[in-house]
């Protein structure tokens, strides 16, 4: 630690040093100028030098962020994309509490998808869910202004 305090001690001495060489250089004219310029660049790049291993990191990621997520979406959205598909290929192969899962999670991110409620009161149909299918009907019929059929009663409802 008492490294780092030293090394960027020396690097705002060299930044300094740079700058104040630099400004004579300005004052001197032709090529009696290039010793100062050449001292001062010499003293800059040793003052970036000296503070590289704690900035060099933080330039890299702030300069090269843009491009990756062109190829790497950052995880920062507020609610993924919508997709039925995982939902439709779980009810099409009978996997009903998958499918009401993933029709929960995708009204949970997109509360206005009209259809996902709709495919949800069929698999709460076919799960002989009743707390779940009133549920999506009381939305449909608030939210949708839709009349939604009561549940049919199972054989076990009436036997």
């Amino acid at each position: 630690m008492r490294f780092v305090r030293t090394r960027w001690i020396f690097a705002l001495l060299s930044l300094l040093v740079s700058i104040w060489l630099m400004t004579a250089a300005f004052k001197i004219n032709g090529l009696g100028a290039a010793g100062h310029i050449i001292f001062s660049m010499t003293a800059f790049i040793m003052a970036v030098l000296l503070i590289a291993p704690e900035t060099a990191f933080r330039i890299a990621e702030w300069i090269s962020r843009p491009f990756a997520e062109l190829f790497f979406p950052s995880e920062e959205f507020k609610k993924p994309p919508l997709s039925y598909k995982m939902a439709r290929r779980y009810a099409s192969t009978r996997r009903f509490e998958e499918a009401a899962a993933e029709y929960e999670k995708i009204i949970h991110y997109h509360p206005q998808e009209h259809d996902a409620y709709v495919e949800l009161l069929e698999v709460a149909k076919k799960l002989g869910d009743d707390k779940l299918h009133a549920k999506c009907a009381h939305v449909l019929r608030h939210r949708f202004h839709e009349e939604v059929p009561p549940m049919p009663e199972t054989e076990s409802d009436s036997g």
